[in-house]
């Protein structure tokens, strides 16, 4: 296990949880144990003994093996750190998923409590909210655990609605899909898609979340059974 250089923020964890999904995920997997003889989540790595020393196989991948160069900066090769980081230290803790979820009863439990009007699994459900498809691919179960429980943890996978004041006055929230010079394109809570011209915005800046917490509206059961459903929608089926 390496050695632990820095004290993280939240939003160099934060921040490093979105870059670690985008670059790292597909060979590492969610929890970070799909390469054998590495377990990111427990600090177990085959040459890295430093913070330092992972940020430099981040950028610069290693020779001889499967593990390319990552474009990014250093800033976000080191948020990436900061992730694994707070992944073990959440190893501990246990999501109930793990002992006692049936994934036919969580579908169920997502439909009953009206997660599909938001959020669509395999082509099916709503657009105001990410798709989670794949969330199980993205995410452990702990992180879908808590995204459930605790509303201002609701959009791990990079998705947090925004609110863009026009200079017309109007103001708009919708989820960010794509930003570029010209213009933003965003999803409102309709599911209706927006693209705005920054030469119209007055400003913008994060807006409150749309997930409820469900803490104290699921029993333990429900809870295990839709973590458990989540956590098996890992892509094309």
């Amino acid at each position: 296990m390496c050695a632990q250089d820095h004290s993280y923020t939240q939003g160099d964890i934060e921040m490093g949880g979105q870059a670690y999904r985008v670059n790292c995920v597909g060979c590492h997997g969610g929890d970070g144990a799909s390469v054998s003889g590495i377990d990111l989540g427990r600090g177990k790595f085959k040459i890295a003994q430093t913070d330092e020393d992972l940020v430099r196989i981040i950028l610069n991948g290693v020779p001889g093996t499967a593990m390319p160069a990552t474009p990014i900066t250093p800033v976000r090769a080191r948020m990436i750190v900061a992730y694994l980081r707070s992944m073990h230290d959440t190893k501990s803790r246990r999501s109930v998923a793990a002992e006692k979820g049936e994934a036919s009863r969580g579908k169920a439990v997502f439909a009953r409590q009206g997660c599909i009007g938001c959020h669509r699994i395999q082509g099916a459900g709503g657009r105001s909210g990410p798709d989670l498809s794949d969330v199980g691919h993205l995410l452990r179960a702990i992180e879908i655990e808590t995204a459930i429980l605790e509303a201002d943890a609701a959009y791990p996978m990079g998705t947090r609605p925004v609110r863009v004041v026009r200079k017309s006055g109007a103001p708009l929230s919708g989820l960010l899909l794509n930003q570029d010079t010209y213009s933003l394109q965003l999803v409102d809570q309709e599911g209706m898609l927006r693209s705005i011209d920054r030469s119209e915005v007055k400003e913008e800046g994060p807006a409150p979340s749309w997930m409820p917490s469900y803490r104290g509206k699921l029993d333990a059961q429900e809870l295990a059974d839709l973590i458990a459903y989540l956590a098996r929608q890992k892509g094309a089926q």
